[in-house]
């Protein structure tokens, strides 16, 4: 009977040790799920489906006009010693229709796995946003508060994440002294082979350095795609770097077929009590697979400021210069020397800390060689002979 009563003693010690290890191990890894659900109204004057259509304005049931919609996962496990596996999934989606974003993908907006550590910095494998994108797009007025209509013409500078990146590694170093740096490979996955195709089709690169130190932030940044219009349906290599991401209607730079694209910007912000002021500038150069070549400059002033803790306004100029050699993207520009100017204003209102309303307005306007005006994402370019658009968007955003 003792020896019964001594055989259950050691069964229950056992238990309860392996469910304080139990406790342990989960108390040692996290998974948290976050998200957005943007919806509201807009209205866009002067739009039509495709380059050289006829069209109109429009009213338009909107989601992501402030915030695109998205849902996400993330999560940290301690392995020990200082490193820690990390992943996130996230996806994008319509809250007006409940369809999937980025192309029917399930985890479109980034899909990725890695390892950190805080000594010697964060490592990544997966679908990401490129350096580039996250330390010096974060200057610009649309990313700040101005909303996907506030992006600059065309996207062009891709500054709104109008394609990211497959098959991506990614590196950020520790910060030192308030810098991090940051570089990223993004592979075309397809074997060597003659010309047009092999190892640098559709393959993509990135790096940037970002600075913060109280009130003062900026950024450099340089990034590189190689063919990245052949990750475009029925291209020569759809499981590259960019895969359908670079066809939406209002990217009306790349309606002839891109055999290079290179971008080099920079940013800077500064505080000074309720008022943020921001300077954004990129330079871009577009090689087609024609042999014609397209240069854009991109200038952008920007202020934010808050009127009370729960409203604040801001205001945004743009200016885009570009040299064109070769007159082939017919419907867009007519000459060597196109122009445009973009106008932001926008508001926000907290209801509480995860929900708030806002509304965006934006006016661009074509000018000298340029033939068109085209607001990121307002369903098209406009109407033959038009050169200005307006674009109002109201809505709510609520965090989880």
């Amino acid at each position: 009977m003792t020896l019964k009563k001594h055989n259950v003693s050691i069964v229950s010690a056992i238990a309860s040790l392996a469910c304080t290890a139990s406790t342990a191990a989960v108390a040692q890894s996290n998974v948290t799920l976050y998200g957005i659900v943007d919806a509201g109204v807009a209205y866009v004057s002067n739009t039509s489906p495709s380059l050289g259509s006829k069209g109109g304005s429009a009213v338009i049931a909107e989601s992501g006009g402030g915030s695109p919609s998205r849902w996400g996962l993330r999560g940290t496990e301690d392995l020990g010693g200082g490193y820690s596996a990390v992943f996130t999934l996230e996806n994008g989606f319509s809250a007006m229709s409940g369809a999937l974003g980025q192309g029917g993908r399930m985890f479109g907006r980034q899909a990725f796995v890695g390892v950190k550590k805080d000594s010697l910095g964060l490592l990544t494998l997966g679908r990401q946003y490129d350096p580039y994108f996250d330390v010096v797009g974060s200057f610009t007025s649309a990313r700040q508060w101005g909303g996907v209509y506030g992006a600059h013409v065309g996207d062009v500078d891709n500054t709104f994440a109008s394609f990211r990146f497959n098959n991506a590694v990614r590196y950020a170093s520790p910060n030192l002294y308030g810098f991090v740096v940051s570089g990223m490979y993004a592979f075309s996955n397809q074997a060597s082979g003659s010309s047009g195709t092999g190892f640098s089709n559709n393959s993509a690169w990135s790096t940037a350095v970002g600075y913060s130190k109280g009130p003062l932030q900026a950024g450099v940044g340089y990034f590189h795609l190689s063919h990245p219009s052949s990750g475009n349906t029925n291209g020569s290599n759809t499981g590259g770097a960019i895969a359908g991401d670079y066809s939406s209607n209002t990217d009306i730079f790349f309606s002839n077929a891109v055999a290079s694209q290179d971008v080099a910007g920079a940013g800077v912000s500064y505080q000074i009590s309720s008022l943020t002021l921001a300077a954004y500038y990129s330079h871009t150069q577009l090689k087609y697979v024609d042999t014609t070549q397209l240069n854009l400059s991109n200038f952008e002033l920007s202020g934010r400021y808050s009127f009370t803790p729960a409203l604040s306004g801001g205001l945004g100029a743009i200016y885009t210069q570009g040299s064109m050699m070769g007159t082939n993207l017919k419907n867009v520009v007519s000459g060597p020397h196109p122009k445009w100017i973009q106008f932001n204003a926008g508001l926000n209102y907290a209801l509480s800390k995860r929900t708030n309303l806002y509304g965006v307005a934006v006016y661009q306007r074509a000018m000298s060689d340029a033939k068109v005006a085209a607001i990121d994402a307002s369903g098209g370019p406009t109407v033959v002979g038009v050169h200005h658009q307006v674009a109002v968007v109201m809505g709510v955003t609520q965090r989880f």
